[in-house]
C-alpha cells in the first residue's frame, strides 16, 4: 500500500505534522471508517522508534502503527498475526490469505500473475520471530510488498 501515497493518505485526516502533535487515522473496523486519535509521544529507545519506522524518518509509518497499537491495547498485542488481517482493516476491502504450502510452485506463481494483473496489493511474510536474516536478505517475521 506505501508504494501509492494516496492509499497512505486516505488513512489520515490530520495530513500534516502539527504543533499541538495530535493526529486522526482512520481504520476500517468491520467494515465501518472508525477514526482513531492519537499523539506523536511515541515508545523510543536510543532515540530511535522502538518499533516500525522508515527509511527516510516518514512520521506516518510510526503514527500508523501507533493508531493501530491502541485499537489493539498495545503494541505487544500486535506482534505476530498475518498481513492480509491487518490488510482488510487498512484498505478496507476484502483480502485473502494464501500459504504457498497449500500450492505447487507453478501454480503459485499463477495465482500471483493473475492478482498482479488485476492490480491487487500483495503482500508476502515470512515465518519466525526476532530479526534472524537469511542468506537471501529476507528477515524473519516480517511482511514485503511484492511489487510487479
Amino acid at each position: 500500500m506505501s508504494e501509492d501515497s494516496k492509499d497512505i493518505e486516505a488513512l489520515f485526516y490530520t495530513k500534516e505534522i502539527n504543533a499541538v502533535g495530535c493526529y486522526l487515522v482512520y481504520f476500517y473496523i468491520n467494515g465501518v471508517k472508525q477514526a482513531v486519535i492519537l499523539d506523536d509521544y511515541l515508545p523510543t529507545r536510543n532515540g530511535k522508534p522502538c518499533f516500525a519506522h522508515s527509511r527516510d524518518s516518514e512520521m506516518w509509518v510510526c503514527l500508523i502503527e501507533k493508531a493501530w497499537a491502541k485499537l489493539h491495547g498495545s503494541y505487544e498485542r500486535t506482534a505476530n498475526g498475518q498481513p492480509y488481517h491487518a490488510s482488510i482493516h487498512v484498505a478496507g476491502v476484502p483480502s485473502k490469505g494464501i500459504f504457498h504450502k497449500d500450492y505447487d510452485v507453478n501454480a503459485l506463481q499463477e495465482i500471483i500473475k493473475s492478482c498482479d494483473q488485476k492490480n491487487y496489493t500483495m503482500i508476502a511474510c515470512t515465518y519466525g520471530q526476532g530479526e534472524a536474516v537469511d542468506s537471501e536478505g529476507i528477515v524473519a517475521g516480517h511482511a514485503y510488498s511484492l511489487i510487479s
